[in-house]
C-alpha cells in the first residue's frame, strides 16, 4: 500500500503541473513530496518530470508511467469495491466526466439517492466541453462519460443510449408561449439563445437551419445553460435544450415548447464506459440507478 501511496503523490503531481500545488492539495510538505519523486525516479532508473520555472511536467517516460499508475489505481479501487460488495456493505468511489449541463440538472438527483441507499460510495463528478469528455476515459481520470451528441466514441464501450428529443425555452410572456408546438423559423425571428459552436444542441438546430434554407446567428451565445436559462426568462429570446439538460425543479418563469415534428433532428446522451475495462461494483451498479431513473 505504501508503494501505491506513492502512486497516488505522481498523480497528483502530474495533475497540478506543480510540486508545491501538488502538496497543499495532498497535505505533506513540498520537500517531502518532491523526496518520495525521487525515489521512485530512482528505482526506476529514470526521470518520469522535467522540471521547469513554472513546475513540473511528464516527460515521454512518465507519460507511459502515469498510464500505469492510473490503471493501477483503477484496478485497486475495483478489486477494493468488489471485497466490500461481497460484504454486503457498498463502497467504492464513483468518477464522472461530464458536461455542465449534465452535472447540474440530471446528476443530482441521481447521486443522492444512490449516497441515501449506499452513504459509503462517494463521487467525483468532473465536467468539461464536450470534446474533452471522452478523453478522461482515455487518461484513466474517469470511470463513466455522460455526454449529449458524442463526437467520436474511439475505444469507448455504450452502456446508455438515449434520444433526447430538442425543445424550446422562453419566458411565460412570450408572445410564442401559447403555442402547442413551433417551427424553427418561429424561433430564429425571435431571437435564438445558443451555446457555442461545439456544442450538440447548437450543432442540432444549425443543421436544421441549413436544411431549411434559414440564417441561424444566434441573438445570444453563451457557454453556461444557467445563464441561457435566466437570458430566456427575461424575455430575451428563445433557448434550446433536451430533457436531461433542463432543471429538475423546473423554472416558473418559463415555458417548455416542443418543435413540430420533423424540425430539428433528436439527438443522443450517452454514457459510456472505457471499452475492455471492468467498472467496480459501486460503479456498475450507479449505470444501473442511472439506467433506470432515464427509462422512467
Amino acid at each position: 500500500m505504501r508503494h501505491m501511496l506513492a502512486l497516488k503523490y505522481i498523480d497528483a503531481v502530474a495533475k497540478a503541473g506543480s510540486i508545491r500545488a501538488a502538496a497543499e492539495i495532498l497535505a505533506i510538505t513540498p520537500s517531502a513530496l518532491n523526496r518520495r519523486i525521487l525515489a521512485v525516479e530512482e528505482e526506476l532508473g529514470i526521470e518520469i518530470f522535467e522540471r521547469h520555472s513554472l513546475g513540473v511536467r511528464l516527460n515521454s517516460a512518465g507519460e507511459l508511467f502515469i498510464q500505469h499508475i492510473r490503471s493501477q489505481m483503477a484496478d485497486l479501487e475495483r478489486v477494493r469495491s468488489r471485497i466490500a460488495d461481497l460484504s454486503g456493505v457498498r463502497l467504492g468511489h464513483v468518477r464522472i466526466a461530464t458536461t455542465k449541463e449534465i452535472g447540474a440538472n440530471l446528476l443530482p438527483k441521481l447521486v443522492q439517492d444512490y449516497r441515501t441507499n449506499f452513504p459509503g460510495v462517494t463521487f467525483a463528478i468532473e465536467t468539461f466541453a464536450r470534446n474533452e469528455v471522452e478523453r478522461q476515459l482515455h487518461n484513466l481520470d474517469a470511470d463513466i462519460a455522460i455526454v449529449f451528441q458524442p463526437l467520436r466514441l474511439a475505444d469507448v464501450h455504450t452502456l446508455i443510449h438515449t434520444q433526447q428529443e430538442i425543445h424550446c425555452l422562453m419566458s411565460t410572456a412570450h408572445p410564442l408561449a401559447k403555442r402547442s408546438a413551433l417551427r424553427l423559423v418561429d424561433c430564429l425571428e425571435y431571437g435564438a439563445i445558443l451555446p457555442p459552436r461545439g456544442d450538440g444542441v447548437r450543432e442540432l438546430i444549425e443543421a436544421a437551419a441549413v436544411r431549411k434554407g434559414l440564417n441561424c446567428v444566434p441573438a445570444v451565445e453563451a457557454d453556461d445553460a444557467t445563464l441561457v436559462k435566466n437570458i430566456a426568462s427575461l424575455n430575451g429570446g428563445i433557448a434550446f435544450s433536451y430533457a436531461h439538460a433542463d432543471d429538475n425543479q423546473g423554472n416558473g418563469d418559463l415555458v417548455r415548447i416542443p418543435l413540430h415534428q420533423g424540425e430539428v433532428e433528436p439527438g443522443f446522451l450517452f454514457v459510456g464506459q472505457l471499452h475492455k475495462r471492468t467498472l467496480p461494483v459501486a460503479v456498475s451498479k450507479f449505470v444501473e440507478e442511472m439506467r433506470k431513473a432515464i427509462d422512467q
